[in-house]
């Protein structure tokens, strides 16, 4: 589906056409969007959900904005939005088109937004048989009573949900409309600043003439402090004038008396909003909800209650940009001449990012700075890095308009006092998981509960805000609120079973690890696994818990689980073969030092032959070399070890690639016979694939042909698929370099089917390329071009940015052969920054030498793709 239907005049509800920079703005981001090729909205929200978190957005949003309906909000909206451009811009130069850069659209963005703002209301909307009137232009009659509290001084970062709550509460005529909007969201996260803001608005615009009312149901202020229905409404009849006399004391006269005063006000065309400000329950309040459709009334809650009808609006913390608005807002409503935000920026949002986006702590904070009107920012991003003391930062001596305190812990307190205990158990141990979310499994583990029993007690907890499921089915708690479970976990009264759950769970992620990696990297003599029926089922494991087990590497590092620490390292070394591109070296110091601690030389020489394989399959041989050395020398102090053959074959590997041919040579067949001699078919047929790579590279594939036969015989007589899938695309290779182009592309093809079969992205992309090179020594033009972008797709979706150059380079060089040089020098550019970003600096000058050779070249050479 495509994003819009192309007009020459947008209008909005009211017949009237935009204009000014609202109108700016969806032309400029239409035209940017028709440059880039009008990708399908189905990218476009893909895109979003690729990230980490994940960016929910909607086709209906984006075609919105891209018909200038709307302007992106703060918050997720807008770090989409910038996303989205960046992407939009990268297509539209790939298509030659000029582009605007990241600051001019977020500058355009900010104007179009302080232009909705100033006329106020963004999507009009209008009552249901009204004559179209805009909101303004309701009459503005002063209502009956008012007993709101104060307007907030800054109102920040909430644009899109004040348009979703001024929507609901706008007049309409229909028995239909619901009287009831919930605001719900964590302690601190803004819920009553917004009701305010938004029943300050409808004042404005004389909305309610029988009366704006605020009542505190004091739902979290414990001690049995909670309001019932009943005195509620006797709060309420008390605002409307009724005498003290007159309300009666039976309670379900209380409010029946209550209901009546409403239908009379309906009666008279006068309706009424109420603000129930900290309910914790719906019993609360379902009795004060009255009969007619024409009152509004606006709970606001820390849970999500179910049971209420009508509009639920949820509060999600603040993007760093309104998080670095409120701070700057703030202190120059103090001090007009406070320029620390306007002059530290990236401070300032790095302050935001800290407070978790959370308007209480950003206020804390900007009382403190007030007090100290000539602190740096950075000292204050210094002082919360700590999170060992930020919740104590996050206080303020004081209390805010409204009589709460303003400290986050107090905040945090309100909602934890109310869990049961079993639910206040899980809390705490939940915040053990590591990593930035976890799953169904690693809850079940840390709270020793069935299935049944941990998705209950997880409702629970996300039901009060305290935790988040911004992915199906996995879980995560707010910064500020995991830190501060971890401090009730760490009381002395808990001590034991925190111990417990945290080594049940590493036990568990250690023992997961090790049977996906097992099964990943089968061998033929390997056991079946009990857990993972397939390779697919263990590299979904491993997509989905990659950043837990990361995570987990430090966890049991600082816990002084030494072994399980190193143990969880090694688990993902097939795991970071196949996706490179990630960091892997923290979690590998870490599991250095941790093997330090343990001081035992022959998991030294597991740690160190690990990490040697990683820097080599990182195409950075020195650095290879210097860690496969150190632990081929220990080997040689322990008298032997199981890795020995494997960790000769990387050093031979990672000597090839500095091309140092014959030691390389050496060190294989060195590794052969150790593996002939252990009767290790399977590394006796990987050395023949080794060797047969060296001849490749020397320039001999009818030597390589030998070794390859050999090492396919051996994977058929083991049943090794795998590994076969590998020795065809050598195969291929060697059939390429002999310039039988039809065999090589038959060896392609089955080895491709092969990667897919077993999800190696690695050997699918490489497939790929080389189909696409035989392709086009066959003349079969448009089916290589279409391999070489699948190819560039694998590569890119996975992040191998070293690959993804290769596959360039081999585009640009088949466009070379066609004479197109125009294009075939964008491959080469695009090459020289794959290959930079990968750090591999040969690479890139050779993409560099090319590129010079293209633009200087006459038409009618034809070099032949590089391997």
């Amino acid at each position: 589906m495509r994003a819009f239907r192309r007009t020459r005049e947008l209008e909005d509800g009211r017949g009237k056409a935009l204009g000014g920079a609202v109108d700016r703005f969806g032309t400029e981001l239409r035209s940017l969007y028709e440059a880039a090729g009008e990708p399908t909205l189905s990218r476009l929200v893909r895109l979003g959900l690729d990230q980490v978190p994940p960016l929910r957005i909607s086709d209906s949003t984006l075609s919105a904005w891209l018909n200038a309906g709307h302007v992106p909000g703060p918050g997720a909206k807008e770090r989409y939005f910038l996303l989205l451009v960046a992407h939009l811009n990268r297509l539209a130069e790939k298509n030659g088109r000029p582009t605007r850069p990241e600051g001019a659209w977020a500058a355009l963005l900010k104007t179009a937004r302080d232009e909705r703002r100033a006329r106020r209301g963004g999507r009009p909307r209008t009552a249901a048989g009204s004559t179209g009137s805009d909101w303004h232009e309701v009459p503005k009659t002063p209502s009956v009573m008012d007993r709101m509290p104060p307007r907030p001084v800054t109102f920040v970062g909430r644009d899109d949900s004040l348009d979703d709550l001024l929507a609901r509460l706008a007049p309409q005529e229909t028995a239909s409309s619901s009287v009831v909007t919930l605001l719900s969201g964590m302690g601190g996260a803004g819920k009553t600043t917004l009701a305010v803001e938004a029943a300050h608005r409808t004042r404005d615009l004389g909305w309610f003439t029988g009366g704006t009312f605020f009542v505190d149901m004091r739902g979290y202020s414990g001690n049995d402090a909670d309001l019932g229905p009943v005195d509620a409404a006797a709060v309420l009849l008390r605002y409307l004038g009724t005498a003290e006399g007159d309300i009666p004391s039976d309670g379900d006269d209380v409010l029946a008396l209550w209901r009546a005063r409403a239908d009379h006000l309906t009666n008279h065309g006068r309706p009424l909003l109420v603000v129930l400000d900290n309910v914790s329950s719906a019993g609360q309040v379902l009795p004060l909800v009255p009969a007619s459709p024409h009152h509004r009334i606006v709970i606001t809650s820390r849970h999500v209650l179910a049971s209420i009808p009508g509009r639920h609006i949820d509060l999600s913390e603040l993007s760093r940009s309104s998080s670095a608005q409120i701070l700057d807002q703030t202190l120059r409503i103090a001090r007009p001449e406070d320029f620390r935000v306007t002059d530290a920026p990236e401070h300032a949002e790095h302050i935001g990012e800290l407070c978790g986006g959370l308007p209480l702590a950003l206020h804390i904070v900007a009382a403190h700075l007030r007090l100290e009107p000539h602190r740096p920012l950075a000292s204050v991003v210094e002082e919360l890095a700590d999170t060992r003391s930020r919740l104590d930062g996050l206080a303020y001596e004081d209390v805010d308009a409204l009589g709460n305190p303003m400290a986050v812990r107090a905040a945090f307190d309100l909602s934890y006092r109310r869990l049961a205990s079993s639910d206040a158990r899980a809390f705490r141990l939940l915040a053990l998981a590591p990593g930035p979310d976890f799953s169904l499994e690693t809850a079940r583990v840390l709270l020793s509960a069935t299935p049944l029993e941990t998705r209950q007690l997880v409702r629970r907890l996300l039901g009060a805000h305290l935790l988040d499921d911004q992915v199906s089915e996995r879980w995560m708690m707010h910064d500020l609120i995991r830190l501060y479970a971890q401090e009730k976990a760490e009381e002395p009264q808990h001590g034991e079973e925190v111990a417990e759950s945290l080594e049940q769970i590493l036990l568990h992620l250690e023992q997961s690890s090790r049977e996906a990696d097992r099964r990943i990297r089968w061998k033929p003599d390997a056991p079946e696994s009990e857990r993972f029926a397939s390779s697919g089922e263990a590299w979904d494991w491993f997509d989905a818990e990659h950043r837990t087990l990361m995570a987990a590497v430090g966890t049991a590092y600082r816990a002084g689980l030494d072994l399980l620490c190193a143990s969880l390292a090694m688990n993902m070394v097939g795991f970071f073969e196949q996706r490179a591109h990630m960091d892997w070296r923290d979690i590998f110091n870490t599991a250095e030092k941790a093997a330090g601690r343990i001081a035992n030389p022959r998991l030294d020489v597991e740690v160190l032959g690990n990490i040697g394989v990683l820097y080599g399959v990182a195409h950075q041989p020195e650095r290879a070399l210097s860690f496969l050395s150190r632990a081929i020398e220990l080997i040689e102090e322990v008298g032997g070890h199981p890795s020995e053959a494997s960790l000769l074959n990387c050093a031979a590997g990672a000597l090839m690639e500095l091309g140092n041919l014959q030691e390389a040579l050496s060190a294989m067949q060195v590794a052969m016979a150790v593996y002939r001699s252990e009767g290790d078919k399977q590394g006796e047929g990987m050395m023949h694939h080794n060797i047969a790579s060296l001849f490749l590279r020397n320039g001999t594939p009818e030597r390589a042909l030998e070794h390859l036969e050999q090492d396919l015989a051996i994977c058929v007589e083991l049943g090794d698929r795998a590994g076969e899938g590998g020795t065809l695309n050598t195969l291929g290779t060697a059939y390429f370099e002999l310039r039988r182009y039809e065999k090589a592309a038959a060896a392609f093809r089955k080895s491709l089917a092969v990667a897919r079969e077993f999800r190696d992205v690695v050997l699918e992309g490489h497939c790929l390329k080389n189909l696409a090179n035989a392709y086009a020594e066959l003349a079969r033009f448009d089916e290589a071009f279409t391999l070489y972008e699948e190819a560039l797709e694998v590569q890119r979706t996975h992040g191998d940015r070293f690959r993804e150059g290769e596959t360039l380079m081999n585009l640009g060089l088949t466009h070379h052969q066609l004479n197109r040089h125009a294009q075939a020098a964008d491959c080469f550019r695009e090459a020289i920054d794959a290959f930079e970003e990968a750090g591999v600096q040969d690479a890139a000058h050779t993409a560099r030498a090319w590129l010079h050779d293209v633009l200087t070249d006459t038409p009618g050479t034809r070099p032949r793709p590089a391997k």
